[in-house]
C-alpha cells in the first residue's frame, strides 16, 4: 500500500511537473531525481538532510510570523517547527509542520514561504535539502518583518 501511495504521488508530480511552461523547464528535477515522502505523507525530503544550524547560517532573507488573533486566549510566546525543502535556487517549499501549537501552524508556513537561503553546496554543486526550520512567534513583536540575517 504504501509502495503504491509512493508511485502515485511519483507519477502526480511527473504529470504536473509537466504542465509548466517550457521556460520553467530548467527548474524542474532531472529524471534521475525523485523526492520520497516520509510516513507517505507530508513534505517531500531533498538528497540530503541537513542540521538546522547549518541552514539558520545561510538564510538571506527572514519574515517573521504574524501571531494570529486569538479569543479569550492570553498570547504567549511560542515556536512552531516546519519541516521544508530547501530548493538549490534558495526557495523554500514545500513544508509541513512537525511540532507547535495548532492555531500558529498556517502562519509559519506562511512565513517560511517567504524565506530564502543560499544554496547548500555539497562537493562543489548546489543540493536540493531537507531541514527542519524554527518559527519563532512572539505576541510582543510585530509580524511581517523582513530581515537579512546572514546578508
Amino acid at each position: 500500500m504504501r509502495t503504491m501511495h509512493c508511485v502515485r504521488s511519483l507519477l502526480m508530480a511527473t504529470f504536473a511537473s509537466s504542465l509548466l511552461p517550457v521556460a520553467a523547464s530548467a527548474m524542474r528535477p532531472d529524471s534521475a531525481t525523485h523526492y520520497l515522502q516520509e510516513s507517505g505523507t507530508g513534505a517531500p525530503l531533498g538528497k540530503l538532510i541537513v542540521r538546522p544550524e547549518v541552514m539558520a547560517g545561510l538564510c538571506v532573507t527572514m519574515v517573521s510570523p504574524l501571531y494570529p488573533q486569538t479569543t479569550g486566549e492570553v498570547p504567549k510566546v511560542s515556536t512552531v517547527v516546519v519541516r521544508v525543502v530547501i530548493w538549490k535556487s534558495g526557495n523554500v517549499s514545500p513544508m509541513r509542520v512537525i511540532s507547535g501549537q495548532t492555531s500558529l501552524e498556517a502562519e509559519a508556513m506562511n512565513a517560511v514561504r517567504l524565506w530564502h537561503y543560499k544554496p547548500f553546496s555539497r562537493d562543489g554543486e548546489p543540493v536540493d535539502v531537507t531541514t527542519d526550520v524554527r518559527v519563532n512567534f512572539d505576541p510582543g513583536k510585530p509580524g511581517g518583518i523582513v530581515t537579512h540575517p546572514n546578508h
